[in-house]
């Protein structure tokens, strides 16, 4: 039998917890109310971390910076897995304009979507009828400038300097000439017609950027040019086009600005209408692409990149063509 003590105090113990009081409904209600107030203080905390818009906006800017420096297009899905990481809530859209636009007021220039590629060959053709998803869209961007006319010089946007600035103006030269030659000759060039091209300037060996292998390759890596081998003859016929970011980044008032560069005080009179009936334009096209090059902010739709280094004789031997 329990001590008379133990029993006392048990009562007693019994007792002080029926005199707990209950939480009232008013109580309860500031209770949720403390805990959603203190969620949203960590949400709010979260956006102004690593997550806000600000943040992933600027880490859009800085891949864009990246990928243009080493002339890589920007992929959408590289912007997902390597820009947004865990924040896949946030809406693409607005991201790429806050980037965009940030672009635009610091560095001066805007993300601009690349060409799909076209389909040329028959088989590429035949692929595409029978593919379901045929997409306009492709997806990837290229930073472009977005300063007025007057500040496009060589003072201001002069070549990068790594490797060299000898090597980057040369080859920034080489490749606006090379896609000069395949869009005045219709948008497609074959590759014997190129190399004769190429050895009237004494660059069938070698060039100031490597072997003129070297030069191709990397012109097609990087997307200025497509090379085009079609079989479907019964012999292997290579043709070369230009690719997504020469048509960006140089562009029909690009080639146009080349050729009178190249002229020079010894234009003729037609020169105007040749270029014209060799790029495909029509005249009300040439007037825009020249409010283009002139800096017109409300026509301003293609670069007119930054040729340089070559010889009027090759203008002139693709005019003849």
């Amino acid at each position: 039998m329990p001590p008379r003590s133990s029993r006392k105090r048990r009562a007693v113990d019994d007792d002080d917890e029926d005199d707990v009081p209950t939480p009232t409904h008013t109580q309860t209600q500031r209770h949720r109310a403390r805990d959603s107030s203190a969620d949203a203080e960590a949400d709010e905390d979260h956006q102004d971390g690593a997550g806000s818009m600000s943040q992933l906006s600027k880490s859009l800017v800085r891949y864009a910076l990246a990928c243009e420096y080493s002339r890589m297009p920007i992929k959408r899905p590289d912007i997902t897995s390597k820009v947004m990481g865990l924040h896949k809530k946030v809406p693409f859209k607005q991201l790429f304009d806050h980037a965009n636009s940030q672009l635009m007021d610091t560095f001066g220039m805007e993300m601009i979507e690349l060409p799909t590629k076209e389909k040329v060959t028959v088989k590429h053709r035949r692929a595409q009828q029978l593919s379901e998803s045929q997409t306009t869209k492709s997806k990837q961007w290229i930073l472009r400038s977005t300063l007025p006319a007057e500040f496009r010089t060589s003072d201001i946007l002069g070549p990068a300097q790594i490797p060299t600035s000898d090597d980057e103006s040369a080859y920034v030269g080489l490749y606006t000439l090379i896609i000069t030659l395949i869009q005045l000759a219709g948008g497609r060039l074959m590759e014997s017609k190129l190399d004769r091209h190429l050895k009237r300037m004494n660059a069938d060996d070698s060039t100031p950027v490597g072997t003129k292998e070297m030069l191709l390759a990397r012109m097609i890596k990087d997307g200025y040019i497509v090379k085009i081998k079609d079989s479907s003859s019964g012999e292997d016929v290579i043709d070369y086009m230009v690719g997504p970011r020469g048509k960006v980044e140089v562009g029909e008032g690009g080639v146009a600005n080349f050729v009178r560069m190249m002229y020079g005080d010894a234009a003729t009179a037609d020169l105007e209408q040749r270029l014209a009936r060799s790029l495909g334009i029509s005249a009300e096209e040439d007037h825009a692409a020249e409010r283009v090059m002139n800096g017109d902010a409300a026509t301003q739709r293609q670069d007119a990149g930054r040729p340089r280094h070559s010889r009027r004789r090759a203008a002139t031997d693709s005019d003849d063509d």
